[in-house]
């Protein structure tokens, strides 16, 4: 995979602006070139493309209802609503309700991109985790609005090229091993059912090429806008829109959140929950007996 050599630290997030300030000005950067080496414009401008809005597409969508989508339909018009509200005034507030009403389904407890439990270790390469205890545990969610439960990543072709951006909902996997990180990087991912793939994952948002400063293209600061107000929203912590280094958060048994970003992963563990509506499913296909794990802890 040997693209872009160019490791990054990371410094302290902006401060998220006041939820209150729903019409906040986003300021363009998209004018701004891409700089790096030919194999990293050509993958950033494949992500840019998809963080473009579409009010054709958006509207079609939104024609055939938010309830009657399927989940990667849902997650599209998510995904076109939150372009929409990087505009002021009121072509936001038109797009509010619709945003609010994709976030409900998707982090509804049958979404593939609902948050979900998880273990974290950190490193700066492929450590050997096996015996070391994870540096964090708890409910994981990408802070960005835009993404929730799910991993933005790029698919390959044969030759281990980048064709197109997908999204991978949490409650698919059951782990992700990270390549040491760069804006761009390698994971395997493991599914629940005994896939596995290797994909590219950047480090940035999407939206870092339309409204990101150079801090944010560079993966050294996150900045949030255009804020929702919701309920839902306020309970997970991510109300704002994502630009710069990806920002994820844990949130303990005790209510604490820990806010850390994307680059300093190197490997997320999903392990199985009895809340989740597929827990059997999940369990046989690693090779437990769901039946026996509920004996044992005397749940019937």
């Amino acid at each position: 995979m040997g693209f872009f050599n160019k490791l990054l630290g990371k410094i302290l997030a902006a401060p998220p602006l006041d939820p209150a300030d729903e019409d906040d000005d986003v300021q363009s950067t998209s004018s701004q070139p891409i700089e790096g080496s030919p194999e990293f414009i050509r993958a950033a401008e494949m992500q840019r493309a998809y963080w473009t809005h579409n009010a054709e597409e958006q509207g079609q969508l939104e024609a055939r209802g938010v309830g009657q989508l399927g989940w990667r339909e849902l997650l599209r018009l998510h995904h076109l609503t939150c372009l929409q509200r990087l505009n002021p005034g009121p072509e936001r507030r038109a797009a509010s309700e619709i945003c609010r009403q994709t976030v409900r389904r998707l982090l509804s407890v049958n979404s593939p991109y609902r948050p979900r439990p998880a273990m974290i270790w950190q490193g700066q390469s492929a450590q050997p985790t096996a015996g070391r205890e994870p540096d964090m545990q708890g409910e994981l969610l990408n802070l960005s609005l835009t993404h929730l439960g799910c991993l933005e990543v790029y698919l390959l072709d044969d030759t281990n090229q980048p064709t197109r951006i997908d999204f991978v909902g949490f409650d698919e996997l059951s782990g992700v091993v990270f390549s040491p990180p760069n804006l761009i990087r390698a994971a395997r991912l493991f599914y629940e059912d005994g896939r596995d793939e290797i994909v590219l994952v950047p480090l940035l948002y999407g939206l870092t090429w339309a409204i990101g400063n150079e801090y944010d293209r560079s993966g050294r600061m996150t900045t949030f806008v255009a804020h929702l107000d919701s309920k839902e929203i306020g309970v997970l912590g991510a109300s704002g829109l994502g630009a710069g280094q990806q920002d994820l958060s844990i949130r303990g048994q005790d209510g604490g959140r820990s806010m850390f970003g994307l680059g300093s992963v190197v490997e997320i563990s999903f392990p199985l929950d009895m809340r989740d509506p597929r827990f059997d499913e999940k369990a046989r296909a690693r090779g437990i007996d769901p039946d026996e794990v509920r004996r044992r802890i005397g749940v019937e």
